[in-house]
C-alpha cells in the first residue's frame, strides 16, 4: 500500500491522513484522488465528518470582486486568522515599543517601523504560510485548526524566508538606481525605480508557490512570474484597491486610538499595530485568490495539451 498519493490535477503528494479528511478528495483542488470508500476514516462518525466540510468556494473574475471575496474570507477566518498573527506579531510589537520607550526622549517612528520590518522578514514567514494554508483547505472545503495551520507555516519558515530573500534581492537590485541617487530630480528616480517595481508585481506569488506546490527555492521567481503573466495589471490594480482600504482602515484606527488615548503608552500602541498587522492579512489573501485563479488556469491549459507541461509558455 503506497504511502502517498499524487493528486491527478495539482500533483500535491497526499497522505493518507490527509484523504481520509476529505474522503478521497485533493485538499488544495478538490480534485479526486479515489474513491470515498478507500479513503474512509472506520475511527470517525461518517454524520460529523460530514457535518465539517464546508462549501468550496469559486475565484470571482473581476478584480472587484476577487475583494469582495478577500474580506469575506478573511472576515470567515478572523480567529483562526488573528490567533496566528498575534503568536508573532504580539510579543514582537511589544518589545519593539518597549525598547523604544526605555530609551527616553521622543519617539522615532521611522526607526521603530524598520526594527518591526526586521522582525517581520525573519519571523514574518511563519504567519504567511500559515494563513496560505488556510486559504487552499478552505477553497477546497475543507476547515483547519490553529494547530495545523501553525505547523505548516513553522515547516515552510526556512524556504518562504529563503525565497523571499532572494526575490528581495532581485528587486533591489533591478531599482537600486532609483533607490541609492536621491540627488536626481524625482521623476527621473521614478522611471529608474521602474524594473524593480516590474519585478515586485511578477515575483508576488512567491509565497504561494514555496507553501501550496512545494516549488524549488530557486524556480519560485519563474514560477511565480510565469503565473502573473497575463493579468499583471489586474493584480496591481486591485492590489492598489486594497491598499487603500487597508490605509483609510490604519487612519481610522489611528485616530480612534489617539482620541482614546491609546497611543500614549507603548503596550496600547502595540496592541494597535497588532490589530492593522491583522488587518494587513487580507492583502495576502487577495494575492492567493490570484494564484489559485492563475494555477487552475493553467492545468486547464495543460490538460487540454500536456505539451504545455513540458514547454511552458
Amino acid at each position: 500500500m503506497p504511502r502517498y498519493w499524487e493528486c491527478p490535477s495539482c500533483r500535491a503528494l497526499l497522505t493518507r491522513e490527509r484523504l481520509e479528511s476529505t474522503a478521497g478528495a485533493c485538499p488544495y483542488c478538490d480534485a479526486r484522488v479515489g474513491p470515498p470508500a478507500e479513503f474512509a476514516d472506520p475511527d470517525a462518525p461518517p454524520a460529523e465528518s460530514a457535518g465539517r466540510r464546508l462549501a468550496p468556494i469559486a475565484v470571482p473574475r473581476t478584480g472587484a470582486g476577487k475583494l469582495a471575496a478577500s474580506l469575506r474570507l478573511f472576515f470567515e477566518n478572523l480567529p483562526l486568522i488573528a490567533a496566528l498573527v498575534l503568536m508573532i506579531k504580539l510579543p514582537s510589537n511589544a518589545a519593539v515599543e518597549l525598547i523604544a520607550a526605555r530609551q527616553g526622549g521622543p519617539t522615532d517612528p521611522l526607526a521603530n517601523l524598520m526594527l518591526k520590518g526586521v522582525v517581520d522578514l525573519f519571523f514574518g514567514p511563519i504567519y504567511a504560510a500559515a494563513v496560505l494554508t488556510i486559504m487552499a483547505d478552505r477553497m477546497a472545503g475543507r476547515p483547519s485548526t490553529f494547530l495545523e495551520a501553525a505547523r505548516a507555516g513553522i515547516d515552510a519558515w526556512g524556504r518562504v524566508f529563503a525565497a523571499r530573500l532572494l526575490a528581495g534581492l532581485s528587486i533591489f537590485l533591478a531599482g537600486s538606481l532609483g533607490i541609492l541617487l536621491r540627488d536626481l530630480p524625482p521623476i527621473i528616480r521614478l522611471v529608474l525605480l521602474i524594473p524593480g517595481i516590474v519585478l515586485a508585481v511578477r515575483y508576488c506569488l512567491v509565497d504561494e508557490v514555496i507553501v501550496l506546490e512545494h516549488t524549488a527555492i530557486l524556480d519560485s521567481r519563474r514560477r511565480s512570474a510565469d503565473l502573473v503573466s497575463g493579468r499583471a495589471w489586474r493584480i496591481v490594480g486591485a492590489g492598489a484597491a486594497a491598499l487603500a482600504i487597508i490605509g483609510v482602515v490604519s487612519v481610522l484606527v489611528g485616530e480612534t486610538a489617539d482620541r482614546a488615548g491609546l497611543l500614549d503608552g507603548p503596550l496600547t500602541r502595540a496592541l494597535c499595530d497588532c490589530l492593522l498587522d491583522v488587518f494587513a492579512v487580507f492583502y495576502s489573501i487577495l494575492l492567493f485568490l490570484f494564484y489559485w485563479e492563475a494555477r487552475a488556469e493553467r492545468e486547464s491549459d495543460v490538460a487540454l495539451d500536456p505539451a504545455l507541461e513540458d514547454h511552458p509558455s
